[in-house]
Parts: structure tokens; sequence; C-alpha cells
């Protein structure tokens, strides 16, 4: 996307979209959706038992990561599908992603900024908890995007 804003000329959308690029460097994988292989019975592959299982992805609920994410995440994979009318997309179509209130194990990573918590769930943690977390001390603003998905 930064360079489709580029080629349009779009400062606006450049400038968010660099500032994503950063966020998500930031971020690191390990901010990521934690992903589980599942199977469903997709509704328009016939009707009944006559329906064809397929493969998927189960996007699990970090409950220490701010819902910040989530949404931002969200609309990156609806803007990704806005860029695949765009550009001609190679190779296989990416599995279909199904987002549940399932919680992931994962731990939370050390070493992020305290605005990339969940605030409730960062309060109710020990000192040493916390302490563990090693939260980076500069701020990172989580900037709105609601203004973009127009």
């Amino acid at each position: 996307m930064v360079e489709v804003c580029e080629d349009r000329k779009d400062e606006d959308g450049l400038s968010f979209w660099q500032w994503v690029v950063l966020l998500l460097k930031c971020a690191g994988h390990e901010f990521m959706s934690d992903e589980e292989d599942m199977w469903y019975l997709d509704a328009t592959s016939g009707s009944g038992s006559s329906r064809i299982p397929k493969a998927a992805k189960q996007v699990l609920h970090l409950k220490w990561r701010h819902r910040y994410f989530t949404k931002l995440f969200t609309f990156i994979e609806v803007t990704t599908g806005v860029e695949e009318m765009i550009f001609h997309q190679a190779g296989r179509p990416p599995m279909p992603r199904i987002h549940v209130e399932k919680e992931s194990t994962w731990p939370p990573p050390p070493n992020r900024p305290k605005s990339f918590f969940n605030p409730s769930w960062l309060v109710n943690r020990s000192i040493v908890q916390r302490s563990a977390l090693k939260l980076d001390d500069a701020e990172f603003i989580l900037r709105d995007f609601e203004g973009y998905m127009d």
C-alpha cells in the first residue's frame, strides 16, 4: 500500500501506511495472531451432509494484546483484499481466517511499548509479572485509522 500511495501522490495515505510498517516492525511476529488449523463446512458447497469440509485458520484471542491490534489487523486484511483487486495475485489463495474467542496460550512478548498491551490485563499483573515484560518506556501512539475505511 505504500507503493500505491506513492504512485497516487497520497501523502496522508503514505504517512499512515509508513506508520503501519513501523508499528509492525516494533510489534514483531510475536504480536501477530496465534492461529490453529481447523476445518469448516462451507455453506456454499452443497447442502446438509453433502457439504465439503474446507481448511481454514482459527485466529485465537490474545488476552494480553491491546484490542486495537485485532481491529488494525482486520483492517489490513480487508485492505489487502482491495490491493489484490489492483494487483494480480500469484500462487495459492490465502486460507480463510476465522476469528474466535478461544484464548491463546502464547505468552506476552517482552520489550514492547506499554500501549501495545490490553490495559485491563496489564493492571491485573503483579509487580513481578510486569517487571518480566520489560515494558519499553518509549511512548508509541496508536493512530486512529477509522477515517481510512471509507
